[in-house]
Order: C-alpha cells, then structure tokens, then sequence
C-alpha cells in the first residue's frame, strides 16, 4: 500500500510521530511519504511543500486585522497551493492527516475527501474535534457546542471563525472519514464534538520512538548526564513551559507546597536527599522561586539517546497539563519505567495504574499533587502491577500502531477496489 501522511510543520515537535509511524510502514513493506511545510531535511520520505508569498501574506494580514484571533481560527485558510500537493494525492492509496491547521483549507479538504481515497484523521491537538480553534480554556465551557463560544461570534466583520465551523461540519457528515485517536481520553472529547461526534473513531496509541527506549541502568544514565546519584530528579518538558495548557503554573506552586515540607523533615534538612527539577523545552515566562529546590533548565532536546538517558535517570516525570492530547512524554516515561505524577487528563488516563507506575490526581489540586511527587521520591512501597503496565506498553509501541493502521487500511482497500 501507498501512505501519504500530511502534517503542518512540527517536524521538531509533534510531527516526530508522524516520521515515525512513517518509518515503521516502510519496515513493513509499505510505501510511506511526509507532506510538510518544514524546512529541508535529509530523510527522502519528507517532501517539503513551498508556501506561496502572495497567501501567507493575506494570511498575515488577516492575523493583523484581527488581532492575531485567526491563530485560533485558522482552518479556512491555507499557506499553499492545492496545485503543489495534487500528485502526491493521486499518487496514494492511504491519506493520513495529522493537521489541518494552516496547511488544508476547506476547500482543499473537500477536494481530497472527493478523491475517493482513503482518508483517515490523525489529530495530535484539539483542533479538529474542537470545530476549528486550537484547545484552550474557553473550550472547557463551549467544547460541546462551539457555536455559543463568544470567541466564535466576535472575531470579525464576516464573522469567519463560525463559517469555518459550519463548513468544516458540513465536509465531516457528508464524507464520515475514520479518526484514528490517540487515547481514549481523546475518543470521548470527539464523542461530544460539535463536528465529530457521529464520525467513527478508533483508539490506537501513537507508537513510541525505540531509539527513546534503550536500557540504561540509572547509574551509567546519571554518570553520562553529569548526574548526582543522590539528587532526586523531578522532569518536566512541554515546547512551551510557560503555557497554561501545560499546567505548569500549576507545577510551581506544587513544588512550593513540596518545598515547605522540606522545613518538616530531617532528611531534607541535613542535605542527604537533594531535590532538583529539570525542565525540558521553551522557558518563556516559566520560573521556579524555591530557595530549597534546585533547578536546571536544559532547553530544547532533539536528540533521542539524551532524551532516553534524561528518563532512565530522573526519579518521576510530572506532568500538569491540563487540556493536552497527549502528552508524547507520558508514554515515552511510561516505556522506561519512569514513575509519573499527571493531573487526571490526556493520555495519562489510559496509562497510569495509581500507586504503582505513577499517580493521577485530579485537576488543579495543587496539594495532591505535591504529595504524589512526594511518595514517589521517598516511598518504597509501590503496588506491583507490572502485567497490567506491560499490557499498556504493549498498546504504544510503534509495530503495533502500525500493524493497527495496516490492519485497517487494508480492509477498506480491499472494500473499495471489490467490483
């Protein structure tokens, strides 16, 4: 079979799935090609679609007219031309679409629904389930019905944001393509989606990249990172540190809360035990101010071995988001056995057993936070569980996300090409 998978331009960040699942069809014996708008890169299965001055230049000027709302509401527009990736469409028996965002308008959709190909979603953000804005905090009001968020009736003169809705919803009931969802957190946000909720959607874990996984005793993984053996390491990585999304203003008063309890406990006050956060990513605005946990920031990290010996290494990974799809990094500490402390959202659902690989606690609650990070740094007791975690492991590998895909698309090849 032939795939075509389309994403935007987050070959560094979230796109790493898509290269990924698109190497693994090929280890299977598949062709598997990457539409994109990143830059030029060396991998032959990535094709890079020039963006067109004249429309990224209206596009500006709409963010401008409309003070930058558009990022929220950018499906209705398109930063190429339909003309540039109609051959690699042709050429395909299997369209993924990871993204619509700037790169697929909906008039570009429609033309590839109306292919007769097969055509699967592949979201990695809230956008497609969220009628045409990316999540934030007003979706946990309107996420239901988008059309009474008064971001949708204020926007603009032609009140665009609501005609890309409408639009969009009128595309996804005619044509009823499948959603490959990446978690069954994610399945029930579609379930009552204004554009989605009759669109069939199947769960299949994104598979985790191997090079992320190598074994390495903590030891030999803090001796290569310069690591103390007596520090305890808190993780924390998000491309944006400082959004509200990934809860991590929610993190800083956690480690406040965890910091007072240093004033409480001898361990603490004679320095046996030190606690340091590492934090992975963008720093933006982000700032610890504890006088007693130390921090490091590592800034961003591409290469997979540093990132594999940043999860043997580290005590627990916390992770506060709040409205995320994912996040990618709860699997990835997931498959190293890294304990996670996660508010009760996202692909943490699905992967944490409490009191064994981790905690989930409920959202915003600061306090059980700080206290789930606490027992996993000085407990010894943890529920053993390990046929259950193995089973879940077992979901997020790469074979077995693209054996899922595989599975599928050939049968709905095979029902399509039957006279």
């Amino acid at each position: 079979m032939k795939f075509l998978l389309i994403i935007n331009n987050d070959i560094d960040g979230v796109g790493q799935p898509a290269i990924n699942l698109c190497s693994n069809l090929k280890k299977k014996g598949h062709t598997s090609k990457i539409i994109t708008l990143h830059k030029f890169t060396k991998n032959k299965d990535i094709i890079k679609v020039n963006r067109s001055l004249i429309l990224r230049s209206l596009l500006t000027l709409l963010n401008v007219i409309k003070k930058d709302y558009s990022e929220l509401f950018g499906f209705g527009y398109s930063t190429i031309k339909y003309t540039d990736i109609k051959k690699y469409i042709g050429n395909a028996d299997i369209i993924i679409i990871y993204t619509l965002y700037k790169i697929l308008s909906n008039e570009m959709l429609y033309k590839i629904l109306n292919t007769k190909k097969i055509v699967y979603f592949r979201p990695l953000d809230i956008e497609l389930a969220s009628g045409g804005c990316h999540f934030n905090k007003e979706c946990q009001k309107y996420k239901s019905n988008c059309k009474n968020c008064p971001l949708l009736n204020s926007l603009d003169l032609f009140n665009l944001p609501k005609t890309n809705l409408l639009t969009k919803k009128k595309i996804f009931e005619y044509f009823k393509p499948k959603v490959f969802v990446q978690n069954n957190f994610v399945k029930k946000i579609f379930k009552t989606s204004t554009v989605f909720k009759n669109i069939k959607t199947k769960a299949i874990f994104l598979g985790v990249n191997p090079k992320r996984t190598k074994f390495y005793s903590k030891r030999e993984a803090r001796k290569l990172l310069g690591i103390e053996r007596n520090e305890k390491i808190i993780l924390f990585g998000a491309f944006n540190l400082a959004s509200q999304i990934k809860g991590g203003h929610l993190l800083k008063e956690s480690l406040k809360i965890l910091e007072s309890n240093y004033k409480k406990n001898k361990i603490y006050n004679n320095n046996i035990e030190k606690i340091n956060l590492l934090t992975m990513g963008n720093i933006n605005n982000f700032n610890l101010n504890t006088s007693k946990i130390k921090w490091n920031h590592l800034g961003l990290i591409s290469s997979n071995k540093k990132l594999n010996l940043l999860y043997r290494s580290a005590d627990v990974l916390v992770c506060p988001s709040l409205y995320c799809f994912g996040p990618h990094i709860v699997t990835e500490a997931l498959m190293n056995d890294l304990p996670i402390v996660a508010f009760n959202s996202g692909v943490a659902q699905d992967s944490i057993i409490n009191g064994s690989n981790g905690y989930l606690v409920p959202c915003y609650d600061k306090l059980i936070f700080a206290k789930s990070i606490y027992k996993i740094l000085f407990s010894k007791k943890n529920k053993n569980n390990s046929t259950a975690i193995n089973k879940i492991k077992s979901f997020c590998t790469s074979s077995n996300e693209a054996n899922s895909i595989i599975k599928i698309s050939s049968t709905d090849l095979n029902k399509i090409r039957k006279p």
